[in-house]
């Protein structure tokens, strides 16, 4: 997949970290988990209003299947993420977390993922992502008025090709 992403705010924000933290929030990882390599929050904070993932990673050690829930902040991202899956580990599950304006409504909202698309209008402009989720609805990154003339080009996340049970 060699898609040319959309020149928005959340894909050059993408390149930056999305989750703030803070040392007061790090936990002591030696005395809560007993060391390791991987830093553990209280709390992260969300400064940006815009879509982000809730995906399950499923890995499988060979004696054991575990699975962890990421926050995945872009499409990109995402899109990254999916390319290094392999046989040991894939996507059990996926969500949009949308903020209220994407919805044209006030709260946050999770809904599970069904594809991910980039959305062009009929001049062959990238206008921006498609996300369509559970019961039929779909919601756009871009601000076009008029929807009814986007096509979406490339699928790069559809829950029917990249999401996999697992009996953990």
């Amino acid at each position: 997949m060699n898609v040319r992403h959309p020149l928005t705010i959340f894909n050059i924000l993408g390149v930056f970290s999305m989750f703030k933290t803070y040392r007061h929030a790090e936990l002591s990882p030696a005395a809560v988990f007993g060391g390791g390599v991987a830093s553990y929050w209280q709390f992260v904070e969300l400064e940006v209003h815009h879509p982000w993932f809730y995906i399950e990673l499923v890995r499988d050690y060979g004696d054991d299947i575990v699975g962890s829930m990421l926050m995945v902040p872009t499409v990109p991202i995402l899109q990254q993420m999916l390319s290094e899956l392999d046989e040991r580990s894939w996507f059990g599950q996926a969500h949009l977390m949308s903020p209220g304006h994407l919805r044209g409504g006030d709260n946050w909202k999770m809904e599970p993922l069904i594809e991910v698309g980039v959305a062009q209008d009929n001049k062959g402009e990238v206008e921006g992502y498609l996300f369509k989720v559970a019961g039929g609805v779909s919601y756009r990154t871009h601000h076009s008025r008029d929807h009814s003339n986007l096509k979406v080009t490339e699928i790069i996340f559809s829950a029917d090709r990249d999401l996999r049970a697992y009996g953990g």
